[in-house]
């Protein structure tokens, strides 16, 4: 019978939607607490400022959780909390050897766009996490009739780092967990504010998985890009709200004969992510392809050879750190000498995440036609 009134409740609270305009809040129905809830002396409310400055009423620590976006799944997890996250946005069952304990049956939509709310309710969270560019405003409007939070945390974005990592070290009770993380970061960032004081920044046009598509001002690639002593060629366009008909900021597309005439320096292409490297076979036929792609075979970029094909793993590292390492590395080799980014990224996936570290995350155009 409850599975069935959940059923009611989402579908009625979508057609309110549909015939309002806005997702229903104040007047959603509301169900009895499930059995098993969390009314214990052990846990205290407080009010939380979220990323968009939300007012959010939680009671700490979180116990459980349903966690959109994989780079809060990672601090969650490089915290000491992933005990607690009872939901994610991906099939476990397709990552075990990244995600072990992670299972299918924790499948809580299909990415931040597309949340499966009957899965969240059925979770009984003490709270969801999303970032600001996913489906937030329509989750929280369904999801508070319900007496679920929804908390507005960018995992993604390099800038916010720490502020991210301090937070979730105290909604779940691992502050001093997230102070070391937080100084795992903060050396990396120092690191290259330092040694890229004064370096004249290379001209970089920064590809997504697709086809001439790249990142914009406001995506954390952006920031990684000029993190790592780079300007993104692209930088200077701006759009309007969230997303228009050639993409959003976070994946937008371009004319070819624009990459071109914007003449960049260095190319780098994301690969699809997957925590095992690609084969290098995978590699050499991405970047032969894009070396003779029209647009980009006139570039100094691929005269020069200065061609690279990255793992999203490796760009992503703890808010895309370990990406602005490596990209400093290929931008500025001489104030990076001594630095071993595989070392650094070993360290994120060992110390932090508990899996086994990888190498061959790149390749470059130079190295394969050697």
């Amino acid at each position: 019978m409850r599975s069935d009134r959940r059923r009611w409740l989402l579908k009625a609270g979508a057609a309110a939607a549909a015939a309002s305009g806005a997702w229903p809040v104040a007047g959603f129905a509301q169900p009895a607490p499930a059995a098993g809830s969390r009314t214990n002396a052990s846990t205290s409310t407080t009010t939380i400022t979220d990323d968009l400055g939300r007012q959010v009423r939680l009671s700490l620590p979180l116990k459980r959780v349903v966690v959109f976006n994989r780079y809060t799944t990672e601090f969650i997890r490089a915290i000491g909390a992933m005990p607690a996250v009872v939901g994610v946005d991906f099939d476990g069952g397709r990552f075990t050897d990244y995600w072990p304990g992670v299972t299918q049956a924790m499948y809580a939509g299909s990415g931040q766009s597309s949340p499966n709310f009957e899965a969240i309710v059925s979770m009984r969270p003490d709270a969801v996490f999303m970032p600001r560019n996913s489906a937030w405003k329509k989750a929280a409007g369904i999801l508070e009739g319900f007496g679920i939070p929804v908390v507005v945390l960018t995992g993604w974005d390099l800038l916010k780092h720490e502020w991210n990592v301090e937070l979730l070290g105290r909604l779940f009770g691992q502050a001093p967990k997230a102070a070391q993380l937080n100084a795992f970061y903060r050396q990396w960032r120092e690191t290259l504010r330092i040694r890229l004081r004064g370096a004249v920044p290379r001209r970089v046009y920064f590809e997504e998985v697709g086809d001439n598509k790249t990142a914009l001002k406001g995506s954390g690639w952006h920031d990684m890009v000029e993190a790592g002593g780079g300007i993104n060629v692209f930088g200077d366009i701006s759009i309007p709200g969230q997303s228009t008909a050639r993409g959003n900021i976070q994946n937008f597309e371009v004319d070819p004969e624009e990459i071109q005439a914007r003449s960049p320096d260095v190319i780098i292409k994301l690969q699809p992510g997957q925590y095992k490297p690609h084969p290098r076979e995978f590699s050499v036929t991405q970047l032969e392809k894009l070396a003779r792609r029209p647009g980009l075979a006139a570039t100094p970029a691929v005269k020069n050879a200065q061609v690279y094909h990255l793992s999203y793993y490796l760009a992503s590292g703890c808010s895309k750190i370990t990406g602005a390492l490596q990209i400093a590395q290929w931008l500025h080799p001489e104030r990076m000498a001594g630095i071993d980014v595989d070392a650094v990224m070993g360290t994120w996936l060992r110390d932090f995440q508990g899996v086994p570290a990888q190498t061959g995350y790149w390749h470059s155009l130079a190295g394969v036609r050697r």
